[in-house]
């Protein structure tokens, strides 16, 4: 194996990992959102235990699931791609 091949297999690999990483644990993001909500329900004056602030917390909830499914059904996409050509 030549060095090339080697250090583009290192770079393939750190960047793998790093971007492994970027996933996350699902209910550390969960929480983290449900931070921000309890906050933001707070910031417009709704006091947690009523009626009021729960409408708010679902409302919140039920505008990131429009905004969910709107992008869902885009047809644009991003992304990080890497591929690998003769050049190497």
């Amino acid at each position: 194996m030549n060095m090339t091949r080697i250090s583009a297999t290192g770079v393939l690999l750190a960047l793998g990992l790093s971007l492994g990483a970027c996933a996350g644990d699902p209910a550390a993001e969960q929480a983290r959102i449900d931070a921000i909500d309890n906050q933001n329900c707070i910031d417009l004056g709704f006091k947690p235990g009523t009626e009021a602030y729960g409408n708010c917390r679902l409302k919140l909830k039920e505008i990131r699931a429009q905004e969910d499914a709107k992008n869902a059904n885009s047809p644009f996409h991003f992304g990080v791609g890497v591929g690998v050509s003769k050049g190497f």
